[in-house]
């Protein structure tokens, strides 16, 4: 009798590691589909690095003029007004997706880069197009065809399963 007790609480509390496991594994994946912010798994294009300068680095006035700051400036001898250069702005690139399947009836392509809404492709001799503006980065997405997820054959998977799609 002892032995059957033993029995059932191990197998009691093994089934609520397994689902607890379960469970915390569909909360990640429904908080990967549903999230509105776009996931970006890495980023390709660097960041220009602001140009700081210090006083180290800053032209010493010669010892022989006076400092009065005020005079300088309205004389117009003062030090030139520092022109601050606005960060160039990253735009969108026209990124192209192909899936073939000739036997498909509908084809929709949805990624991190469509915050996972479904974008219609468009069939062509059998071979369905989406072209599709995106920030530079890398991001997953995955074919959705017949209501099926599929993903893309000539692209690299992530561990999630999704296709994953640099963007230069």
């Amino acid at each position: 009798m002892n032995k059957s007790k033993t029995f059932w609480a191990f197998a009691a509390l093994v089934s609520f590691c397994a689902a607890a496991f379960s469970g915390y594994t569909i909360y990640n994946h429904l908080i990967l589909h549903f999230a509105k912010d776009t996931l970006e798994i890495g980023r390709s294009v660097p960041l220009p690095a602001p140009e700081i300068v210090t006083e180290a680095q800053a032209p010493l006035p010669p010892a022989s003029e006076p400092k009065e700051p005020a005079d300088a400036e309205r004389a117009g001898g003062g030090a030139m007004p520092q022109v601050k250069e606005e960060p160039q702005k990253v735009k969108a690139v026209k990124t192209h997706f192909e899936y073939k399947n000739a036997s498909a009836r509908s084809v929709f392509i949805a990624g991190s880069f469509t915050s996972w809404k479904e974008v219609k492709m468009a069939r062509k001799n059998g071979l369905w197009k989406a072209e599709v503006y995106i920030l530079p980065g890398n991001y997953i997405y995955h074919f959705t065809v017949d209501g099926k997820k599929i993903l893309d054959p000539g692209k690299p998977k992530t561990a999630v399963g999704e296709s994953i799609v640099e963007v230069k």
